[in-house]
């Protein structure tokens, strides 16, 4: 969205506002288009630092698969839309649908009732102040039009869709165009020179024939021996082909075993990067550290080291995942990486360290969202730690307690915080002595 067009809706919604009144028997015919809807919207969070969202549109490629795949509406019920979206960490999200007549229309809203929730779950524990704003979102519906306002300051976006109803439409402006770069005026052609005219050679003569030398009488000819032949190199037997190798996967083993014994022929080289990292981590070979020490230091290596991925929680299509984000590739050499991809990375350094650890596969967000974490073994007695939500994402510097909030607690403590999980699939994590003080 062009600055200055984000400057006219602006404009346009301070007097939108002043003429907004309540939903409740208030007309449900507009003259605005849902683009201008979206943009008046999403211009009126002043609070907010993105000012320039990412735009799908009805007839854009993406827009038809994003209704349905990710906020489960058949596009079929829908004749015209605008979706906003911040991107990356940042759950802000304003889409305006015009419907089709005789479209389940509650049906819509319910759809995208159930996209904030679950987009709410990917945002639990990873990211506190995004999960807020999708906690207080809401879908409203007026007429044949339904709209997600998913925004910091949810009155002011409710306020502003009804004032599109009790307005005129602000004067038209054409979506923004992206920003082409600069056309580069190519150089005129210099003209072609006409080849300089040589003067003419006379022909040339031909050459007297060249005579073979008379010989003297009784002298005999002389022979040259013939040449040796050259002799033909003889090829080596065909190489065998070296069969191609298996795709990579991640095998906590295999790096184990490499990392104990110092050997590193045959590993792949996904194998080879995550051991260069590990060989820079003090923690690992730091033989003073009781086992306390070294799983609270490599627990906060890991955090100062990586972050969770934000292409696994960015809406819209700009959203792209690391590569194997998902295993301890994803974190240690891409320095990203999700729930799973934390709590492998946690199993393997636990491991290295020789502190007995195993990861528990959970859900969080009240079941709905798949979460992982991990228990380790001190003393004899089991602890509980995820890595993940003790990294989240903010606007602010995560203060030290936050950073070990769930730094060995027990399983009661994990169950009053939104961890679900088999329990009876493994052991209660009840230590406290090596609980984090502080």
């Amino acid at each position: 969205m062009k600055k200055g067009r984000a400057a006219i809706l602006w404009a346009a919604c301070l007097l939108l506002l002043a003429a907004c009144a309540s939903q409740g028997g208030e007309p449900v015919e507009t003259s605005w288009r849902v683009d201008q809807m979206a943009g008046a919207i999403w211009s009126v969070q002043q609070s907010q630092d993105v000012l320039e969202p990412h735009g799908i549109f009805y007839g854009d490629p993406d827009f038809a698969g994003y209704l349905q795949d990710s906020m489960g509406i058949d596009p079929a019920d829908v004749i015209d839309g605008a979706i906003l979206y911040a991107g990356g960490v940042n759950a802000q999200e304003i889409a305006v649908l015009r419907l089709m007549d005789g479209a389940d229309g509650d049906g819509v809203v319910k759809a995208l009732e159930a996209y904030i929730e679950s987009r709410a779950g990917a945002f639990a524990g990873y990211a506190p102040e995004q999960y807020a704003i999708l906690e207080n979102a809401s879908a409203v519906r007026r007429g044949q039009y339904a709209a997600l306002l998913i925004a910091p300051d949810q009155d002011e976006a409710v306020d502003a869709f009804a004032a599109c109803f009790t307005s005129p439409a602000p004067e038209d402006v054409p979506l923004a165009a992206p920003d082409l770069p600069p056309a580069v005026e190519e150089p005129e052609p210099e003209p072609v020179q006409e080849p300089e005219q040589r003067p003419e050679l006379e022909p040339e003569q031909d050459p007297e024939p060249q005579t073979e030398p008379e010989m003297e009488p009784g002298t005999a000819p002389e022979v040259k021996p013939d040449p040796e032949p050259e002799t033909v190199p003889v090829p080596d037997p065909d190489p065998v082909p070296e069969l191609p190798r298996e795709p990579w996967v991640y095998d906590q083993s295999r790096i184990a075993a490499a990392w104990n014994s110092g050997e590193r022929e045959g590993l792949y080289p996904e194998d080879l990067e995550i051991l260069t990292v590990l060989e820079g981590i003090p923690a690992l070979s730091d033989q003073t550290l009781t086992a306390y020490e070294k799983e609270l230091a490599l627990h906060d290596w890991m955090i100062a080291w990586a972050e969770y991925d934000p292409g696994a929680l960015s809406s819209g299509p700009v959203g792209t995942p690391i590569p194997h984000n998902d295993n301890p590739y994803g974190l240690l050499v891409g320095k990203k990486a999700i729930c799973t991809g934390y709590s492998h990375t946690f199993a393997l350094l636990m491991a290295l360290a020789g502190i007995e650890c195993v990861t528990v596969p959970g859900t969080a967000h009240g079941g709905s969202d798949e979460h992982a974490w991990n228990l380790v073994k001190l003393d004899g007695e089991w602890y509980a730690v995820d890595t993940t939500w003790d990294d989240p994402v903010a606007s602010f510097v995560i203060p030290v307690w936050m950073a070990h909030k769930y730094f060995n607690v027990t399983s009661s403590f994990l169950r009053e915080n939104d961890h679900s999980w088999d329990e009876s699939a493994y052991p209660e994590a009840t230590g406290t002595d090596y609980a984090w003080m502080g």
